[in-house]
């Protein structure tokens, strides 16, 4: 499998997991380049979850199809064309880390007429979807949504900021699991309760302080997992979503999906990128190593 035009999603047969967000090209430290992006990271753990997975979203093919190479037996991209390829440069200033967007591939288009699908994951990353129409859009078990790319805005440089985000009660009603992390909860506060009245699962993760689930009679604390190295943190949290979204999507409870998820992402980290996504094999291992730990 490989980058295709995402005509041809039209006509695609029905996906275990389809994502929507633009993929990037991302600058390293060492100014070398690699795909990125929630909708890369997102479905390469569904593939190796064993679903057909696929990711759609604009870019231009000739820039993501090198770095998207080591992964194209896995999961299929669907590219509307476009003249830039997203791109993203992280700095650290001052240990906190600032970013940039250099270039942005535009909005997709065409998501009220996406295939079916048994999850539908909405990813952005750069305000690159409208969240009613892609809510509202596509048969799906279960959609799920991380709303980084929402809350993302830049400046004439390029410096990436937050902003709130609000959504209305039909939207929120379409919605059943939002996933986002500690530091993006002041710009979602709307959402999060919205999504909360509306019956859906809110889950906030905190890094090495585990996640909370937000349900609509009350919160719930999770903790983390112990890892033997923290190499790369890159896309944990994408993993942690798709991860989350499939177990829930599969039957689990709310807290079989999250002690599969936190191990999903914590086993992404101890490698550099999405090829240190973990297998179900292999999460399966480390959830049963990890049990003690887990009291849920």
């Amino acid at each position: 499998m490989t980058i295709r035009s995402a005509e041809a999603l039209i006509s695609a047969p029905p996906l275990d997991y389809l994502a929507v967000g633009n993929p990037t090209v991302d600058v390293r430290p060492d100014a070398s380049l690699a795909v990125g992006g929630s909708v890369v990271y997102a479905i390469i753990q569904a593939a190796r979850l064993g679903l057909c997975a696929a990711g759609v979203g604009r870019g231009r093919g000739s820039e993501l199809a090198p770095v998207w190479l080591p992964f194209a037996t896995e999961a299929v991209l669907y590219i509307q064309p476009s003249a830039d390829t997203t791109r993203f440069r992280n700095e650290s200033i001052d240990g906190l880390r600032a970013q940039w967007l250099e270039k942005s591939a535009g909005r997709a288009s065409g998501l009220d007429r996406l295939p079916e699908s048994r999850v539908l994951h909405l990813a952005p990353v750069a305000r690159e979807i409208l969240l009613e129409e892609a809510a509202r859009a596509s048969a799906r078990s279960l959609l799920g949504l991380t709303p980084q790319g929402l809350i993302r805005s830049w400046d004439e440089h390029g410096r990436v900021h937050h902003q709130p985000l609000e959504i209305d009660g039909p939207t929120a009603a379409h919605l059943d699991v939002v996933v986002f992390a500690d530091y993006e909860a002041p710009y979602l506060a709307n959402v999060a309760e919205a999504v909360r009245r509306a019956g859906g699962i809110v889950v906030v993760t905190k890094g090495a302080g585990g996640c909370e689930v937000l349900l609509t009679n009350g919160t719930q604390e999770f903790p983390a997992v112990a890892t033997s190295q923290l190499i790369d943190d890159t896309g944990a949290g994408d993993v942690f979503a798709s991860a989350l979204f499939i177990s829930l999507e599969g039957g689990s409870t709310v807290s079989e999906a999250v002690r599969f998820a936190t191990a999903a992402a914590a086993l992404s980290i101890e490698g550099i990128g999405p090829r240190a996504i973990a297998s179900r094999e292999e999460i399966d291992t480390f959830t049963g190593a990890a049990s003690t730990a887990l009291p849920l």
